[in-house]
C-alpha cells in the first residue's frame, strides 16, 4: 500500500474512532489555498480541528508535525471559520487542535490540545 492509501485509511480510522468517542464528523479533508485539515469534528460546545498521522511508530508520527504543518492547519482552520459564518455562533464554543496518531497494528492515539 502506498503511502497515499495509508494516509486515507488512517483518516477514515480516525474518524471511526473518533465517532466511538462521541465527536461528529464536519468535514473530512478540508482544503483551502493557505492550508489543509484532515478533519474536523465536534462534540457538546467544542469544534476540534484534528491532524491525523500515520507512521510505524507513535514517536515518528509525533515528530511529523513540524511548526510549518501546525501553521498550515490553523491557518485552514481560520478559513473554515470564516466560511461557516452562517452557523449561529456560540459564546461558549471551544475551539481546538487535537492529534490522532495512528501506528502499525491498529493502534491509535488521540491526543488532545496538542498545540
Amino acid at each position: 500500500m502506498n503511502s497515499y492509501r495509508r494516509g486515507l485509511w488512517a483518516e477514515y480510522y480516525a474518524v471511526a474512532f473518533l465517532l466511538c468517542k462521541g465527536y461528529w464528523p464536519r468535514a473530512l479533508r478540508y482544503k483551502t489555498k493557505v492550508g489543509e485539515v484532515d478533519l474536523i469534528v465536534t462534540r457538546g460546545n467544542a469544534r476540534v480541528f484534528v491532524e491525523v498521522k500515520y507512521r510505524k511508530n507513535a514517536e515518528d508520527a509525533a515528530y511529523a508535525i513540524t511548526p510549518k504543518s501546525r501553521l498550515r492547519i490553523r491557518r485552514a482552520a481560520e478559513q473554515y471559520l470564516l466560511e461557516k459564518t452562517n452557523e449561529s455562533p456560540r459564546l461558549d464554543a471551544v475551539t481546538r487542535f487535537d492529534v490522532v496518531i495512528v501506528s502499525n497494528n491498529f493502534l491509535i492515539k488521540h491526543i488532545k490540545n496538542a498545540f
